[in-house]
């Protein structure tokens, strides 16, 4: 009785133990989603077909690689198309149920493999043909018959070199690839036709061919048409490596060259003409442009008529001595270019260094010792410039020349009447070299525009630099050479003349002019320092001439007709009508003639 008892107060445990609310229930899982057809490699687009066992379960899918959940990708309902390569993946989802694993698939969509494409294309050829064959399709093989049969992998021959066609045939190919769609069979058919044979290649053909490139370059076609020249040097060799195998080939390059060159020929001497006129006319503007036409008539008139021969050569077909006189009277107007400026150079520097002897004994009172000599230098030198007006070279370099020796007398004469007072002279050597540092001084702080239009601002040279100067200028003399004579001086009788510099330098030369006359001072050479000095003044002067007061307008007035001596006496001028002479050296590129100026000009007026 007892054991009925324990066994029934079990079972009313269990009972109370499978109702308690709190005892857990077991969950199942979603079956995984099946894909069909099943995942791999396909030639055509395939529609996909998602399942799960579960039934009532709903099913979620991507392409793009993310994973899906039941809140993420796209709801299944119906097959989707793969038409390219793509992983699907897709989870089954059922409420109250464990999510399916996420499953995946993977389609390789592949597709046909591109026909095959004939080179050359199928025709009638003259000689065997070596034809190529080849597929857009990367990694395919192609497989080819000549006898006409369908070609395929298994029948057949694989494509690995240009397949020689010495006999008329029809050529079939076939593309495949590994999980591809063969491509269509392709076809082409060769017809080799027979060729007669051709005579060889003669030497005289060859020659032909040469002579008209050689033809070619005696009128400079590989410059003047260097493209149809340089052809026809190719096809030439072409036509010589052709020669034995092709004759029939070599042929063609050789009528082909002699064409290129003929038509070089022809450019080359239409171009050539072109050019060398321009040039020719180009030398005889240059030449007009000096006055060579009035300096030197007869050398221009011989120079310039090669121009007309040249081209009546070139009218006549006579090329090459057409090029001959062209090239004859460059270099003869060339020349002639060459000797006129070199003369018209030193004319001018004969008369810029007899007006600057000129200015120079003036300024050094030197006619005063020379009385007779200021008249022959005046007179020599206003002959030189009426000849240099009349395009007179000769006499103008005669005169200017003589003129330059006179005034460089003049100024010897009145050094050597000097000689003997020693004491006065170093005064004026110590006066000229103050004289020299004011000049020099007055001279840093003008603005100064030269015949070129450059203009040169003040440089503001102080008392302090030229005083350290002369301390150490005489310091270094005194150490080099106690006593004795200066290495400066030139042989006896000789004057220094600097070379002849742009007015940019006139001021730094004057500067080192007046450092050599502090040497020559130390050493008791006096004379010598103030020949230094007064060149420094001279070199000062020519600098200062180009420095500018102010320009003024010439006028017309009838009653009392504008002139430089007039213009000079004008109170707001200088005041003083024999000054005029400033006036013109500063204008005397425009005033070609002091006695002749015209209303409207405008010249610049120097500082008195």
């Amino acid at each position: 009785m007892y054991r009925y008892a324990k066994v029934a107060a079990i079972l009313g445990l269990s009972i109370v133990l499978l109702n308690c609310p709190t005892t857990p229930k077991k969950v199942s899982t979603v079956a995984a989603p099946a894909f069909s057809p099943a995942e791999g490699v396909y030639a055509t687009p395939q529609a996909v077909t998602l399942s799960t066992a579960t039934e009532g379960a709903e099913i979620r899918y991507t392409t793009d690689g993310s994973a899906p959940t039941p809140t993420s990708g796209t709801v299944y309902k119906a097959p989707l198309t793969i038409s390219a390569s793509a992983t699907v993946r897709a989870i089954a989802y059922k409420n109250g149920w464990n999510d399916s694993p996420v499953s995946s698939a993977a389609y390789t969509i592949t597709g046909t493999v591109a026909a095959v494409q004939f080179s050359p294309d199928g025709g009638s050829f003259d000689a065997p043909v070596s034809v190529t064959l080849s597929t857009d399709t990367s990694g395919a093989e192609i497989w080819y018959t000549t006898d006409g049969s369908e070609p395929a992998p298994s029948k057949g021959t694989k494509y690995s070199a240009p397949v020689q066609i010495a006999e008329s045939a029809m050529i079939k190919a076939v593309a495949t690839k590994q999980s591809w769609t063969a491509s269509s069979v392709a076809s082409a058919r060769y017809v080799i036709a027979v060729v007669p044979s051709v005579p060889p290649v003669t030497d005289a053909e060859v020659m032909e061919a040469r002579n008209a490139i050689a033809r070619a370059k005696e009128v400079d076609a590989d410059y003047y048409d260097a493209e149809n020249f340089t052809a026809a040097q190719r096809l030439l060799d072409e036509g010589l490596d052709a020669r034995s195998p092709d004759p029939a080939g070599a042929r063609s390059y050789l009528a082909a060259s002699k064409e290129k060159a003929g038509l070089a020929f022809d450019n080359a001497v239409q171009r050539g003409a072109a050019d060398l006129a321009k040039r020719m006319e180009a030398a005889k503007r240059k030449l007009l442009s000096m006055e060579a036409d009035k300096f030197l008539p007869t050398d221009y008139e011989s120079a310039a008529a090669g121009i007309a021969d040249s081209q009546d050569l070139y009218a006549q077909g006579s090329y090459a001595d057409a090029r001959a006189a062209a090239y004859k009277a460059l270099r003869d107007m060339t020349d002639l270019s060459s000797r006129l400026e070199t003369r018209l150079n030193w004319v001018r520097q004969l008369k810029r260094e007899t007006e600057q002897y000129m200015k120079e004994a003036e300024d050094s009172g030197a006619y005063a010792y020379a009385p007779g000599q200021k008249e022959k230098v005046t007179g020599l030198y206003l002959k030189g410039i009426d000849a240099y007006q009349g395009y007179a070279l000769d006499p103008a370099e005669e005169y200017f020349g003589a003129a330059r020796e006179a005034a460089r007398d003049t100024l010897r004469i009145a050094r050597e009447k000097k000689e003997n007072r020693q004491a006065e002279e170093k005064q004026k050597a110590e006066a000229l070299m103050v004289d020299v540092m004011k000049a020099l001084q007055e001279a840093s702080k003008l603005t100064v525009v030269t015949e070129d239009g450059t203009v040169i601002e003040p440089q503001n040279w102080s008392d302090e630099d030229f005083l350290k100067e002369i301390e150490r200028m005489e310091q270094e003399e005194r150490d080099a050479n106690p006593g004795g004579q200066s290495m400066l001086l030139p042989a006896a009788g000789a004057t220094v003349v600097m070379a002849d510099e742009s007015s940019e330098n006139l001021l730094k030369q004057a500067k080192e002019l007046w450092t050599l006359g502090i040497r020559e001072k130390a050493q008791g050479n006096y004379e010598k320092a103030q020949d230094y000095f007064n060149e420094a003044l001279r070199y000062i002067e020519i600098y200062k001439s180009y420095a500018v007061k102010g320009v003024y307008t010439v006028r017309l007035i009838p009653e009392r007709r504008d002139c430089l001596w007039r213009i000079s006496e004008y109170p707001d001028i200088y005041g003083d009508p024999y000054l005029w002479p400033k006036i013109w050296r500063r204008n005397r590129k425009l005033i070609q003639n002091p006695d002749l100026i015209h209303p409207g000009w405008q010249l610049v007026i120097p500082p008195q």
